[in-house]
């Protein structure tokens, strides 16, 4: 008999699960989609901070300790000098 296991998920699947059952607040999401929309993060970044994301709001800290779109611009300056 074969054996399936789950697949983890993505982390966009799961900032999106924890929005769809409440877990994730519409301000954090709104804060996540912001950084979508305002910067020019590549596709490897947008992943480092959905994991960061992730990360943050399952420690129990709330959305304000998440950076917002206008400090992301120097976080990935920093990061990629």
């Amino acid at each position: 008999m074969t054996q399936v296991t789950p697949a983890r998920p993505t982390p966009f699947t799961a900032l999106l699960a924890g929005y769809v059952t409440g877990r994730v607040s519409d301000d954090a999401m709104a804060r996540f989609d912001d950084l979508f929309e305002d910067t020019s993060a590549s596709a490897q970044e947008r992943l480092a901070f959905a994991r960061f994301y992730l990360d943050v709001l399952a420690t129990g800290d709330v959305a304000e300790a998440l950076p917002a779109p206008d400090e992301v611009g120097g976080i990935l300056s920093a990061i990629q000098a």
